[in-house]
């Protein structure tokens, strides 16, 4: 078989099926959606040291040392490891990749090509450790080459496929699976993507065939008892639940089956019929209809949103499933003529889209010209612009030396102290009198001129004179120039003598108010003592101090009275 095979592959808790085709998507009869190769065996591998690993239902001859190994798929992931018969320890994930390989294996050795391109399913239940813990399982075991996907994606894959382009919007997968039912919100159009995924283990196919088979004993034995415990009695129920299982998938296509009995007595045969079936599913078949609606509210989008409800896995199959949900949404439930073999035709589907998408990479080859290859003679470039070569060569200027790292700090760390040194440095303030009555002032002092009035008594001369500069808004209404030491307005601002009042004989800021004169003493009274000067306030220098250049403080003035 000269074409590339497209291979699609889904192990799950009890069947392991592989899809093979060479055709194309859109082809019915070769194509992924209904033809191909269909492998697909129990997921139970048989393990020997004297042979390669191979499924348990396979035709090889077993040995006495073989062991059979089952239940693998929900422990992967799990930190702890399977452990056989014989006591060999097994993890699961080297288990599901030993699963996959041996379905790789089969379909070569039945078509004698080795596939293009694989994909596997994993469940929509899985974490994503749980898949980065089986991809590199997959790797350890020689399969790099095999792709992962979720069921759900594969699943409407093969929708897409046998429907047509879905279009924008969302759809739900019902996988009804051995151990479990999953209700999955996928997302359809250019961005293909699992939106939600819900799991319930209360639901699912073995609970059913154990349903069955307790109806199908009350009506066989009719209330006999026997012994559970007993050997012969395990082997003979583990016989009648496959039976069990086997009318059920019947009655998905039938409308009444038979069910041989067979444990203490003679066998006997119980008849069953849909009716009856569905009548014990139903039950448990109402909790996928919440299943479907806490997925769709966990996916955050309304049940108006969805298209339409795909049936996947073997409970997939039961008519009554389709009837229930079709008429709780009112909305169109297809599946596949084999809903066990759904997710492995999508997984297929998958893969011939892989191997339409690549493109030959080997480089076109370049044409050899038919006239050779024109060589150029070197020219002198001295030669070619007109200079001479022995002409002067220019002196480069030296570049400045740069400071070193450790230069740079010293100059900066300088810079610093200097700058910490004027900063914490101590100001010397001088005080210079105006006058041998006046009271003292600094360089800050404004000068005032005269306003005409007259000039306060003991100021040598007239004109403008200089005193403490006052607050305009201090002067009040009525004010005098009163002569030395009789009371009057103090102008603000100034300092007081100590020991006298606010109102001692220190000029005014301003002018007298229109129209008031200044109090004259009165005839025969002695003049009244001059006001003491006050005491000079002389600076106190402070010793300066080295201060760090990092601490930061501001200078300081102590004044004291001498």
């Amino acid at each position: 078989m000269t074409e590339l095979l497209a291979l699609g592959i889904t192990v799950g808790a009890s069947n392991a099926v592989a899809v093979a085709t060479a055709g194309e998507v859109a082809d019915v009869d070769a194509g992924p959606v209904s033809g191909g190769a269909v492998t697909a065996h129990p997921s139970a591998l048989r393990l020997s040291r004297e042979a390669a690993p191979a499924f348990a239902g396979s035709s090889r001859g077993r040995h006495s040392d073989d062991v059979v190994l089952e239940g693998f798929l929900p422990r992967v992931g799990d930190p702890v490891d399977i452990l056989a018969e014989d006591g060999s320890a097994h993890a699961a994930q080297d288990l599901v990749a030993t699963a996959i390989g041996c379905l790789i294996d089969e379909v070569s050795a039945a078509t004698g090509a080795r596939p293009g391109a694989v994909v596997a399913c994993h469940p929509a239940w899985w974490s994503l450790h749980t898949v980065e813990v089986q991809r590199a399982a997959l790797e350890a075991a020689g399969l790099g080459e095999v792709t992962l996907v979720p069921e759900p994606a594969a699943a409407a894959r093969w929708l897409e496929a046998a429907q047509g382009p879905l279009g924008e919007g969302a759809i739900v997968v019902l996988d009804l699976g051995a151990t479990g039912a999953t209700a999955s919100v996928v997302r359809t159009g250019a961005h293909t993507a699992v939106l939600a995924s819900l799991r319930s283990t209360e639901i699912g196919g073995d609970e059913f065939d154990l349903l069955t088979m307790r109806y199908v004993l009350a009506n066989a034995l009719g209330g006999a008892d026997f012994d559970p415990f007993d050997p012969v009695t395990e082997r003979r129920l583990a016989i009648l639940r496959e039976s069990c299982r086997e009318a059920k998938e019947s009655l998905s296509r039938n409308t009444a089956t038979v069910v041989p009995v067979a444990l203490d007595g003679p066998q006997d045969q119980v008849r069953l019929v849909r009716d009856e079936l569905e009548d014990l599913l139903r039950g448990p078949l109402l909790s996928c209809l919440d299943l479907i609606r806490d997925a769709v509210h966990r996916a955050g989008i309304d049940l108006h949103d969805v298209g339409r409800v795909l049936l996947t896995g073997g409970g997939g199959a039961i008519p009554l499933v389709a009837e229930l949900v079709s008429t709780e949404f009112g909305l169109p439930v297809p599946a596949a003529p084999e809903p066990a073999h759904t997710s492995a035709r999508g997984a297929a589907a998958l893969a011939a889209d892989l191997l339409a998408s690549e493109v030959d990479t080997v480089p076109a080859a370049i044409a050899e010209a038919d006239t050779p290859t024109e060589e150029f003679s070197v020219v002198d470039r001295a030669a070619a612009t007109g200079l001479a070569a022995d002409a002067p060569v220019l002196p480069r200027a030296d570049k400045p030396r740069r400071l070193s790292g450790r230069q740079r700090g010293a100059v900066i760390g300088s810079a610093v102290a200097v700058l910490a040194l004027l900063a914490t440095g101590t100001l010397a303030y001088t005080t210079m009198p105006t006058g041998t009555d006046s009271p003292a002032s600094t360089q800050q002092s404004t000068t005032v001129a005269g306003t005409g009035g007259a000039a306060p008594a003991g100021s040598g001369g007239t004109g403008a004179a200089n005193v403490p500069a006052a607050d305009p808004g201090a002067a009040t209404a009525g004010g005098s120039n009163p002569a030395p030491g009789q009371p009057g307005s103090s102008p603000t601002g100034g300092v007081p003598a100590p020991g006298t009042a606010a109102a001692n004989g220190a000029p005014t800021a301003g002018a007298p108010a229109p129209g008031d004169t200044a109090v004259q003493p009165q005839p025969g009274q002695p003049a009244p003592a001059p006001a003491p000067a006050p005491r000079r306030l002389r600076p106190r220098p402070v010793a300066r101090r080295r201060l760090h250049p990092a601490a930061r403080t501001r200078p300081t003035d102590r004044w004291r009275c001498r």
